[in-house]
This record gives C-alpha cells, structure tokens and sequence, in this order.
C-alpha cells in the first residue's frame, strides 16, 4: 500500500469533503472506498466525520452530505492551495 505523508487536519478535512462531494454527485457513498481513497484506518475515518458533522460541514441523514458550510470550506480550501500554488509553495 502507497504510504500517504503525514497530512494536518485542513489537508484530511479538504480531502474527505472532496471525496463525499464528488462521490455524493455520483453514487451512494461506502464508507470503506472512502477509507480507501483517504488512506486512513476505519475508526480514524469515522472519527473525521463526526468532527466534520459537528462543525456542521456535512449532514448523515441517509448518506452523507455537505452543507453549505462544508461547500464553503471547500472553495476557501481550493483558494488556499491556488495561493500557495502561485507563491511556490507546495502543500502535500
């Protein structure tokens, strides 16, 4: 398995938000493929969207689902890495 670098929490937040938007717009979301593509152990998982949820970036009705806080965060996120990009900084 592709060892993932340590990522901080606006990094895994940014990532798993990604991975529930765009799989929400396509499918039903199964938790192991988002395990999958995150890279992280299940219970870790978990813990993520509960914190997510108590932020109020998502909502677990019957799936997963962003608010408009969570898709906020996403475009603030993608503002922050473009910004980066532009000043020569890389972010993992």
């Amino acid at each position: 398995m592709k060892k993932i670098p340590r990522r901080d929490k606006l990094k895994i937040y940014g990532d798993l938000l990604m991975i529930l938007n765009n799989q929400s717009k396509t499918e039903k979301i199964i938790l192991s493929q988002v395990q999958m593509r995150m890279g992280v152990p299940f219970d870790r998982l978990k813990n993520y969207i509960s914190e997510l949820t108590d932020l109020g970036l998502i909502e677990n009705e019957h799936s997963f689902k962003l608010t408009e806080k969570g898709r906020q965060y996403l475009i603030e996120y993608a503002n922050v890495l473009d910004f980066m990009r532009r000043m020569g900084l890389s972010y993992r």
